[in-house]
């Protein structure tokens, strides 16, 4: 059997509840180094395949321990041989996790995506522009390839004043900031931001007021959550 890691934390301030069911159906439990304790439970395989019922059972376990007390979101399938490999990974990342789980103490992490409206409308035509017949292919191409780049800069441009303006509203009630750089334009503006507890509300009040002052965009709001993306990298 393999042990699957949920979250780091620092010493349980209550016992695991036996309510709490992991991944496999299996009961969830705590490997403890000095001061710092990994949330497992036993796994048949080394390599958990992605499903929908297994990803928010990860969340879930980790949700229920954050109820309690600060944690440390680990990625999803970490896996490890046995009881003395979780160990030997508190051992060696020990100094970074006590860093971190004083860093995010209290903290919570509120998400944004925005979509600017006429992203569909725009593909659309850019579409039909491709099915337009020219006499010179060879100049057809470049001037679509000028355009496309030109629209890339007016979308860079765009995306770096509504980051601007997104950051100018919750700058004072902001601890951490991070922007999300693997999602296109098309996609959507993704922005992260670790908020301490106590200014959760105002950030929401915030964001309906950032909503209501830029119409031309889609606003998506999610949170709050465990701090996901502001753990340090393993």
């Amino acid at each position: 059997m393999y042990r699957y890691i949920y979250c780091i934390t620092g010493t349980l301030q209550k016992p695991i509840k036996e309510m709490m069911i992991g991944l496999e159906n299996a009961a969830v439990r705590t490997v403890q180094y000095r001061e710092i304790t990994a949330i497992i439970s036993e796994v048949m395989m080394a390599q958990i395949p992605v499903s929908n019922e297994s990803v928010l059972r990860h969340a879930a376990v980790i949700e229920a321990v954050r109820k309690e007390q600060s944690v440390l979101p680990m990625r999803y399938s970490s896996v490890f041989k046995d009881d003395a490999g979780v160990i030997e990974f508190l051992k060696n990342r020990y100094a970074v996790f006590i860093s971190d789980l004083d860093r995010l103490q209290d903290k919570m992490e509120m998400g944004l995506r925005i979509i600017m409206k006429n992203t569909v409308q725009n593909k659309d035509d850019e579409e039909l522009s491709d099915e337009k017949c020219s006499s010179n292919p060879g100049i057809d191409y470049l001037q679509q390839k000028r355009a496309y780049y030109a629209s890339l800069d007016e979308n860079d441009a765009r995306v770096k004043e509504i980051v601007k303006t997104c950051h100018a509203q919750f700058e004072d009630i902001c601890v951490e900031f991070k922007r999300d750089t693997h999602s296109s334009f098309l996609q959507g503006v993704s922005l992260n931001y670790l908020i301490h507890k106590d200014f959760i509300n105002e950030f929401k009040n915030r964001f309906n007021d950032l909503k209501s002052g830029l119409s031309e965009l889609h606003f998506l709001c999610s949170g709050p959550w465990p701090p996901y993306h502001f753990v340090s990298p393993e």
